[in-house]
């Protein structure tokens, strides 16, 4: 990662006196450490003295719980309404039994008959069709016509009295009372008296035509008597309903909701038993008689969150003095600062989803924090946060236990460690799959040593949440960026791919500049490598470093074909064209919006050295003419000079390629002293002193220099069929450059 150029803000600058300027520098970081400290006693406040605490089925409770009140547990929802349901199911539900049902039936199948025998004298079919109609029954032509027929319709009002009269002494019930009966006998109420009789000794109305019409083909008749005594058969057993639902509520009401009950002192939960099912509703009606009896469950504990802000202080005060005493830059920048506690805040309000979903431990996102650290500043500062954090994780009362603080500790460390610098979205399975073999390591000794907890569950959430976290700090890098102003390797790499719009404009209109870019490329990304800066950087940054010289490509040599403009130009305006290509870049990139950390290579390629090659003719034509020497700041590039290692690799890889480029015959010592001399000139200009290159970094650089060069310029042969076009001067390098 990187850090572009911005100017710090009021609490990012470096105190200058003690007043009031390193009270607020310091102070601020303060206020964020106890604002977070502050904020986990409120996300995690300490249970009071009087509690029950968080607890779950199938884990180990780590104390006793005494009941202080006497209380009763109630008992499941689910199997109270089973038993209740039962008990309704056992009452004998009570019909009255209407005598003159019979008598009803039969007048009024005759009255029926006598109406159809009537009609079908006078009118026949249609007259039929008409007292149908009025009395309700659909008949169906065929059946119609039968009807007609008198000696038909006699027969079938024989057929329909007989079963009346024979069926129904002991009493038929209406369809809908037999559908909704569940005992095997019925109380019936009538004449008098009250008898209890077995439900096979009456009838429903479906089994009173299923009777009546036993042995009889299907057809237009006996469909036909079917809807006549449907339609005239008077029910005798009528269900008192009022009364047997009064029964059935009573018979409800009657089973008891009471579970069990536990006396003041009786334990309801011992120390290292396991909790089920059955302890969770005790402590479930423990908690509500309490708070029923105006006493405090598992509220705010003063002296408790007194002591949780002390803890959360303390471990937070240790990972802020580290982070000062070993990455100072980290800590002179708020916004580092902020990110940090954005990111911890992100972690811990997601501990309150683990708790309120009842999960394993292993489920807090961990990874996040690990892979969000590393990737913004690197794997030991991830390793660190990933250790204080996991700290703080079991300080709070949910996750208070040596195994969760393990468990999160060899994941999150495995997550630092392996996820490094990834270029490709795919890498990210690669640490993926180390974290979760890791998770899967440290939960599988925790059961080998006999811990409650199933192995395929907690593996299951710890994987879950390392994909989410993993996700999540992908997606929040752009944000991270934003936050701190830095450029992440994954951002340098998307950079660095020539495909950008500027590399294609460059290969179009600049096409030797966009040669020698990649060459130079290379050549800082092979010397930042060997010494250990960042060689993602130093190639992307090299790829922005002459885009300025798109504005007028022909005036720079290496793009140059059947002359130099320059030779028609004053000297101070081929100065003028040369030194814009810096401040044409810096506008170029900025306008694509390429980040500030490239455009520093923009700025600090050549530094603050001179344009020596028109300088001298300058120098030279006032000489010939007498006149006024020329002003040597308007033959000088803009600058700064190189404040990075890399932007000093950039500036050095960028001469030694171009001065490699004119070098005729390149042997290995030529080469040498070329780079030698290139490396002496920027020192000894002063190019170099605002960047924290070392004397062993240098001699470093020149090796890799000439082998790179070595292997990019080395000496062809000569073909004899084109060796008049290969032979000549090579001229000078360094005009329009």
């Amino acid at each position: 990662m990187r850090t572009g150029r911005r100017e710090p803000g009021l609490l990012s600058r470096v105190p200058e006196k003690p007043w009031p300027d390193a009270v607020l520098h310091h102070g601020a970081r303060w206020l964020v450490l106890l604002f977070m400290a502050g904020g986990l006693v409120i996300l995690f406040p300490s249970e009071p003295g009087v509690g029950i605490g968080r607890h779950q089925a199938g884990t180990v409770a780590e104390r006793d719980i005494i009941a202080q009140v006497a209380f009763q547990v109630p008992k499941d929802t689910a199997v109270l309404r089973h038993q209740r349901d039962s008990a309704a199911a056992t009452v004998i539900p009570t019909f009255d039994f209407r005598g003159n049902a019979r008598d009803s039936s039969l007048s009024a199948l005759g009255d029926f008959f006598a109406k159809v025998d009537s009609a079908a004298s006078v009118s026949g079919v249609a007259g039929v069709d008409g007292v149908l109609s009025e009395t309700g029954v659909e008949a169906d032509p065929e059946q119609i016509d039968l009807l007609a027929d008198a000696r038909r319709a006699g027969a079938l009002h024989d057929l329909a009295a007989s079963a009346i009269r024979v069926l129904t002494p002991n009493g038929v019930m209406s369809p809908n009372a037999a559908s909704e009966l569940m005992a095997d006998s019925i109380r019936v109420v009538g004449r008098g008296a009250a008898a209890v009789v077995a439900r096979n000794s009456v009838l429903s109305g479906r089994e009173f035509y299923d009777r009546a019409l036993a042995g009889r083909e299907p057809g237009a008749e006996t469909g036909l008597a079917r809807l006549i005594l449907a339609r005239y058969l008077a029910p005798s057993l009528v269900p008192d309903s009022v009364r047997n639902e009064r029964e059935r509520a009573l018979a409800r009401n009657a089973v008891p909701i009471v579970a069990e009950g536990v006396l003041e002192g009786e334990a309801i939960v011992r120390a290292n038993d396991q909790v089920g099912r059955a302890e969770l509703r005790k402590l479930d009606a423990y908690r509500d008689q309490l708070r029923a009896d105006g006493i405090s469950v598992d509220s705010s504990n003063v002296v408790g969150d007194l002591g949780g802000f002390v803890l959360n202080t303390l471990l937070l005060a240790v990972f802020g003095v580290l982070v000062y005493f070993f990455r100072p830059e980290i800590y002179r920048s708020f916004r580092a600062v902020a990110a940090v506690a954005g990111i911890f805040a992100i972690y811990f309000v997601s501990g309150l989803l683990v708790t309120g979903l009842d999960v394993p431990s292993a489920a807090m996102p961990i990874v996040f924090v690990a892979v969000s650290m590393s990737i913004l500043w690197g794997g030991r500062l991830a390793l660190l946060a990933t250790l204080v954090v996991c700290s703080l994780t079991v300080v709070q009362e949910p996750f208070e236990a040596v195994r969760v603080f393990v468990i999160l500790l060899a994941g999150g460390s495995a997550a630092a460690l392996s996820v490094r610098a990834f270029r490709r979205l795919a890498q990210s399975w690669v640490f993926i799959s180390v974290t979760a073999v890791s998770f899967a390591a440290v939960i599988l000794g925790f059961l080998l040593r006999g811990a409650d907890f199933a192995f395929l569950p907690t593996l299951g959430w710890a994987l879950g949440s390392t994909i989410a976290g993993t996700i999540l700090a992908i997606g929040f890098v752009p944000v991270f960026e934003w936050v701190t102003g830095i450029t992440t390797e994954q951002t340098l790499v998307g950079w660095a791919d020539a495909n950008r719009p500027l590399m294609r404009r460059l290969a179009v209109e600049a096409p030797g500049t966009f040669a020698h870019t990649i060459q130079a490329a290379n050549l800082a990304e092979a010397g930042a490598g060997a010494i250990g800066a960042n060689a993602t950087l130093c190639r992307a940054g090299v790829y922005y470093h002459d885009v300025g010289k798109l504005a007028r490509p022909g005036y720079f040599i290496e793009n140059q074909q059947g002359g130099n403009p320059h030779d028609r130009l004053d000297p101070g305006e081929s100065a003028a064209i040369v030194r814009d290509h810096v401040l044409e870049g810096v506008r170029l990139a900025r306008r694509e919006r390429v980040p500030e950390v490239l455009v520093d290579f923009i700025r600090e390629h050549h530094g603050d050295q001179s344009i020596g090659f028109f300088l001298r003719r300058a120098r030279e034509q006032a000489e010939a003419t007498g006149g006024e020497p020329p002003d040597p700041a308007l033959f000088r590039y803009p600058g700064p000079r190189p404040r990075s290692r890399e932007t000093a690799i950039a500036m050095l890889a960028d001469s030694a390629e171009s001065a490699a480029r004119m070098l005729e015959n390149p042997t290995e010592e030529r080469l040498t002293e070329l780079v030698e001399e290139i490396v002496r000139t920027k020192a000894r200009q002063g190019q170099l002193d605002d960047c924290p290159l070392t004397f062993q970094d240098l001699a470093v650089l020149k090796r890799r220099f000439v082998r790179m060069l070595g292997g990019s310029h080395h000496r062809r042969v000569a073909y004899p069929e084109t060796r008049h076009l290969t032979a000549g001067d090579a001229g000078d390098g360094e005009a329009g450059r």
